[in-house]
């Protein structure tokens, strides 16, 4: 599956830290659908609707909900003539600067703060200055995490945790293996991504190994038992368990439902 840079987005040759756009007002790009980013990406929706896919799972696109999406997450939408709205998009080095990381895809806004946070938008947009640019877009994202936590690595170790886990997403290393590059212990690491994400470190590991194997099932012409190994799983049932559990499908089932919508 394509990967893209800020600049193919953009249709651009020069490449850039970040950009802020109007959504209406920007040009579609010459990509394919689906795809994945290298970059973050921030989209406030307006006005209009339709659908947003974001690794597999279908969310409503609605007027006042700003969708959030982190590199290698893939990606697909639908939406309506009359979609309007604000992208904020991201490379990686400018983001890690802030520990921004999404661990939620979306997040409604409230109607006291719509017109307050529209106005920091359209100034940023108005800033020509970059630098002035990067922190009044530091400080657009910390009003959407006074709100309601649309991304909660206020901890950078989780940060890191996460960066490692994509790192090594084809092995299989015991949680020990990270903490120890973590300066960390298990128990601390783990309540601490409970606290942070929901998921216990083990399970925060799982879960991504299991979202990549959406993504190789239905994007490589790998078969089960080539993925189950590339993912770090010697025993073939046993990540075919863990498939079943986290999706509710065995992989053949998960694969025969989505190729045949594409």
């Amino acid at each position: 599956m394509k990967i893209y840079k800020i600049s193919d987005i953009l249709d651009s040759i020069e490449p850039v830290q970040h950009y802020i756009g109007i959504f209406e007002e920007t040009p579609d790009a010459d990509i394919e659908w689906p795809h994945r980013h290298n970059f973050y990406s921030i989209v406030w929706f307006t006005q209009g609707k339709g659908l947003n896919v974001i690794d597999f799972e279908e969310y409503e696109i609605c007027p006042q909900r700003i969708f959030t999406t982190n590199p290698r997450q893939i990606h697909n939408w639908e939406y309506s003539a009359e979609t309007q709205g604000y992208f904020i998009l991201m490379e990686t080095s400018f983001a890690q600067q802030y520990n921004i990381d999404f661990s939620t895809p979306y997040q409604d806004i409230d109607k006291e703060e719509i017109s307050f946070m529209e106005t920091v938008l359209k100034k940023m947009l108005a800033e020509e200055d970059k630098q002035k640019q990067e922190i009044a877009i530091s400080y657009f994202i910390s009003l959407l995490k006074k709100g309601r936590t649309i991304y909660r690595s206020q901890d950078t170790l989780i940060f890191k945790y996460k960066k490692l886990l994509m790192e090594n997403i084809h092995t299989n290393l015991p949680i020990t293996a990270y903490t120890e590059r973590l300066k960390t212990n298990p128990e601390t690491l783990s309540e601490l991504c409970k606290v942070q994400t929901g998921f216990s470190a083990k399970q925060l590991q799982l879960d991504m190994k299991i979202t990549e194997a959406k993504r190789l099932l239905l994007y490589t012409s790998l078969n089960i038992n080539k993925i189950a190994f590339k993912l770090g799983f010697e025993d073939n049932s046993y990540f075919a368990k863990i498939f079943r559990r986290k999706t509710s499908f065995s992989p053949t089932a998960f694969q025969k439902k989505y190729l045949k919508r594409s």
